[in-house]
């Protein structure tokens, strides 16, 4: 059986849990009744010793009048974890402009109606690039 580590983001949930909790002025007790789980339940949430389910999340977010985002403020910046985490709006347009970039390609490619031709230029597309593992399997000529 695997045993999962604790990652800086439950860490920082736990953290924001407490924080919000306390602000809105709650006891764990209170949080638990209203939630449906212990106080000694929402004790380990708010110490990052059990992982919060998406679904219960939601429902402390619900329950302390704040929006599931609240949760994951500053995830992308200094102090949680190594890695730097991409905001949504980072994401949506690293995909747009690799769709501008890649949809024209597909469409083309979708166009030529000789399979022996598409191979070739599967071939050929494989072989410029620079792939991140140098064994790439040549499916394409089977």
């Amino acid at each position: 059986m695997e045993i999962r580590k604790v990652t800086p983001i439950d860490k920082h949930i736990a953290k924001k849990l407490r924080q919000l909790r306390r602000a809105a002025g709650i006891t764990q007790d209170e949080l638990g009744k209203l939630a449906g789980v212990s106080f000694q339940q929402v004790q380990k949430y708010e110490r990052a010793q059990n992982r919060i389910s998406s679904s219960k999340l939601f429902e402390f977010s619900q329950l302390l009048k704040q929006p599931i985002s609240v949760f994951f403020c500053e995830i992308g910046g200094r102090g949680v974890g190594t890695k730097k985490y991409k905001t949504e709006r980072q994401i949506l347009q690293e995909i747009e402009k690799e769709g501008r970039e890649i949809l024209p390609v597909i469409r083309a490619f979708k166009r030529i109606e000789n399979d022996y031709v598409k191979k070739i230029l599967t071939s050929l597309i494989i072989s410029i690039s620079k792939p991140k593992n140098k064994k790439v399997k040549q499916w394409y000529f089977s």
